[in-house]
């Protein structure tokens, strides 16, 4: 037993340092001369950074039997990366629990202008004289946009595709986005649980926001209208170990399951009352589907017209999409994500204002570092050391518009604020698992926005507003409905001394004022008015 602990420990300790060779290469790739070496070649990209062979898969030999890898023409007739367009309903789940991935894929794939962003245009596909198996995508890392090529061998077993695919055979584009995303996380298994905001904001650069549907905010549904309104993506999830579900509850819901919101609607029925519903889809893609009121065939779609029933989209098919009623999606969802998209999709390192429907976000990104023994100060444990930590504040000068068919009559008159603290990712040098600091951030309002806090305000002010624990997340992050005025956001660890990098995003709806405060160390500041 000690032997096999210890081989074991050795595999982590070699592929861990082969995926930071990986990310490392990433930040350096230069795409257009890669293709250039492959088409001079004459022969098919092979790529050696994530080769065709266990190392990639990350399984124990005894799980990798059976598997062969290989190209999608040999697999299939007339392969395409895209046949017709990008949809939700293309995104079907494999053998690997990646369906925190998956859904979150399923909710861009409702966007074009976001997945031509992931999947560039230009690719050399097998329609082409000069097709070279290799193919580009393009992931959001810390704040920037990283390129990732992959060749297009692909696991299978019995000559099926193991993991993801779509629908239709000929199509791959799921699949080969998929391989993109195991070679950043340098394996396959590296994408066997997670959690849905890391994918969204990794394929949108947005801000997510996590909310327990046990214990939701009183105005929720309201806020997911207006999110779907401008849109935002949206995942949920039911709790359980995804490892064990393989088959649905009484109610047709997987647990241990991450599953795409697709629509938030409210119906009017032919009584003249109003239903409130959230439309989902299951990642699997089939007949795993919600089977109580408004389901596909509930008989509750008898009183609803038939126009109704056209405007909001409704159909019976065995998808894996199905509508429940909010009360019902509360109670057996666990968790809902929400990704706020924002300017660092333009990947141009400046931020912008993105338009949605009308409305617009503004936008601001800081990064600093805790250096130990200078700022590393820690929890508020200790106020003497919080104090010293890095400081930034902005100043909010005008409340949003204020929409009574959506907005709480508590919201008038606030500014609405979605703040995110990002860690640098870092991975354990024994193992493949991902260390992250326990971090969080507070706020507190301030009548002066050009000086630091000292320990006494700390001792004598109660925060205006916090992300919440300290957690070891990669992010956490905050909607807050604040009053027009200057905040101090104070982001830290929970251990004092402990060094990192991080990053701090901020939209609101409406322009604001933002910078670092002095004294702060490694200042590095991106803000654009628009």
């Amino acid at each position: 037993m000690s032997g096999k602990i210890i081989q074991r420990r050795g595999l982590w300790k070699r592929r861990s340092s082969r995926l930071l060779q990986i990310l490392n290469t990433m930040t350096h790739t230069n795409v257009e001369e890669i293709c250039n070496r492959v088409i001079h070649s004459g022969a098919l990209f092979e790529d050696e950074d994530f080769p065709a062979n266990e190392s990639s898969l990350f399984y124990c030999e005894a799980s990798s039997r059976g598997i062969e890898w290989k190209r999608p023409q040999e697999i299939i007739e007339d392969p395409r990366l895209l046949v017709d367009d990008i949809s939700r309903d293309d995104v079907v789940q494999g053998e690997l629990g990646d369906c925190w991935f998956l859904s979150s894929c399923a909710a861009i794939a409702q966007h074009k202008r976001f997945m031509e962003k992931i999947i560039p245009k230009k690719q050399y596909l097998w329609q082409d004289d000069n097709y070279i198996g290799l193919f580009h995508f393009k992931f959001w890392r810390f704040g920037k946009w990283v390129d990732v090529v992959v060749d297009d061998r692909l696991p299978t077993r019995y000559n099926q595709l193991m993991f993801a695919r779509s629908h239709d055979e000929r199509e791959l584009w799921v699949a080969l986005l998929e391989k993109a995303y195991a070679k950043l996380h340098g394996s396959y298994e590296g994408l066997a649980g997670g959690q849905a905001s890391d994918a969204l904001v990794d394929m949108t650069g947005g801000l997510t926001e996590r909310y327990d549907l046990k214990h939701p905010p009183a105005n929720l549904y309201q806020q997911l209208v207006r999110n779907a309104r401008y849109g935002s993506f949206i995942t949920c999830s039911k709790m359980g170990d995804w490892r064990c579900s393989e088959t649905a509850d009484q109610n047709g819901l997987i647990s241990g399951h991450a599953y795409t919101v697709t629509a938030v609607k409210r119906c009017r029925l032919l009584d003249g009352s109003v239903e409130n519903l959230v439309r989902v889809r299951n990642p699997w893609g089939n007949e795993m589907e919600w089977n109580g009121d408004w389901s596909d065939n509930s008989r509750t779609w008898d009183y609803v017209s038939d126009e109704e029933k056209q405007l909001i989209g409704w159909k019976d098919s065995a998808d894996g999409e199905y509508w429940i009623t909010y009360e019902d999606f509360c109670q057996h969802f666990n968790e809902i994500t929400v990704c706020t998209t924002g300017p660092d999709f333009d990947g141009n390192g400046v931020a912008d204002v993105v338009e949605n429907q009308g409305d617009s976000y503004y936008s601001a990104s800081m990064t600093g570092s805790w250096v130990k023994g200078l700022n590393a100060g820690g929890s508020r444990n200790n106020l003497k050391s919080f104090a010293t930590n890095p400081q930034f504040v902005f100043t909010l000068t005008e409340p949003d518009e204020w929409d009574p068919e959506v907005d709480d009559i508590k919201t008038k008159g606030k500014c609405s604020v979605v703040i995110a603290l990002m860690q640098e990712y870092r991975r354990r040098k024994q193992y493949l698992t991902t260390k992250y600091h326990q971090i969080s951030f507070i706020l507190y309002k301030t009548d002066n926005p050009n000086r630091r806090l000292p320990m006494d305000h700390f001792m004598y002010n109660y925060p205006a507003g916090k992300s919440g624990v300290y957690i070891n997340y990669r992010e956490v992050n905050k909607r807050f409905s604040l009053d027009p005025g200057s905040y101090v956001l104070i982001p830290s660890t929970f251990d004092a001394g402990c060094a990192a990098s991080f990053l701090i995003r901020i939209f609101a709806e409406k322009n604001f004022q933002c910078h670092e405060l002095p004294d702060a160390v490694n200042k590095s500041f991106q803000y654009t008015e628009s």
